[in-house]
């Protein structure tokens, strides 16, 4: 079996698993990406912002995991499947129904070069 046919499998397996917890279809998501703010004007102008679609499945860190400094109360374990519109990076944003989640650490899971999912830490906002 290669390497896109073990992502594809990977990416249907996180749809069914967000199915479970999603209410009967798969669990979609969006990655908001900001793009670099415009330093020459005072105050800055922000950068735009740029929205990818996103099948995810969102879990609990277990206890043994929070040691309430890397991984804080306020955690959530998010797995994006393979199939994103764009690659996760550290400081974008993750919504999923309705809740908005701060990535702050993502991990691509790609053993042999291909992307099986991402493994991120989204943080929720204050609240």
């Amino acid at each position: 079996m290669s390497g896109t046919e073990i992502a594809a499998e990977v990416a249907e397996a996180i749809a069914e698993a967000g199915a479970e917890t999603g209410g009967g279809s798969p669990l979609s998501g969006t990655i908001t990406r900001t793009s670099g703010a415009d330093e020459t004007t005072y105050p800055p102008t922000p950068g735009a912002e740029t929205d990818y679609a996103c099948t995810v499945v969102l879990t609990n860190y277990s206890a043994r995991d929070r040691d309430g400094t890397q991984i804080t109360a306020r955690d959530i374990k998010a797995l994006i499947a393979p199939d994103a519109e764009t690659d996760p990076r550290n400081g974008d944003r993750l919504t999923v129904a309705g809740q908005t989640l701060h990535l702050v650490n993502v991990d691509a899971v790609n053993p042999g070069g291909v992307v099986l999912m991402w493994k991120c830490q989204a943080r929720a906002a204050d609240g």
